[in-house]
């Protein structure tokens, strides 16, 4: 399909590519999820978003955090980024892959970058959220090893029926 590679994101223009793929995904959900518009903006609250994509660079500052993008023959086409939220525990977030590259392995690229990672910072458990209707995406992520669980942060009751949360050891 072509070359793939995966990288920290640490340039100012990887950084860039982030936050365009990053938007990309939202646009994704709004695309996908027409119903749950509402949830999504409240999820995704264009303003907070923006505000969040500026503050990136601190979010998933190393070593408490990464941001990996997926290059496909050179083109940034994917992304996926981690942070500590409690000691020994890093949260996968925001991961996506271009329309162009799905079926080209930068989706499972990109999570076992990050998982070896967040391992190899020294954490012992890895946690994410997806969307409900995200399928591949929850397949891919049992198929790493990860499980269902509760929640691990408060979550609107808006949003409760869409959310679907895992959780793996390291």
């Amino acid at each position: 399909m072509g070359d793939l590679s995966v990288a920290l994101a640490e340039t100012p223009e990887e950084i860039d590519a982030v936050r365009h793929l990053s938007r990309a995904f939202r646009q994704w959900l709004y695309d996908n999820y027409p119903a749950e518009r509402p949830q999504v903006e409240l999820y995704y609250n264009p303003e907070k978003f923006e505000a969040l994509l500026a503050n990136l660079p601190h979010i998933h500052a190393r070593p408490q955090g990464a941001m990996f993008l997926a290059r496909l023959d050179g083109e940034s086409v994917g992304c996926v980024m981690q942070h500590e939220i409690a000691p020994g525990i890093s949260e996968m977030k925001r991961l996506f892959v271009s329309e162009k590259a799905r079926g080209s392995g930068a989706a499972l690229a990109l999570c076992e970058a990050s998982l070896a990672r967040a391992k190899e910072d020294g954490y012992g458990v890895m946690r994410l959220d997806t969307g409900y209707r995200q399928i591949a995406a929850q397949k891919l992520y049992r198929r790493l090893g990860f499980r269902e669980r509760d929640a691990y942060y408060a979550v609107p009751d808006d949003l409760k029926p869409i959310l679907v949360f895992f959780e793996r050891e390291l």
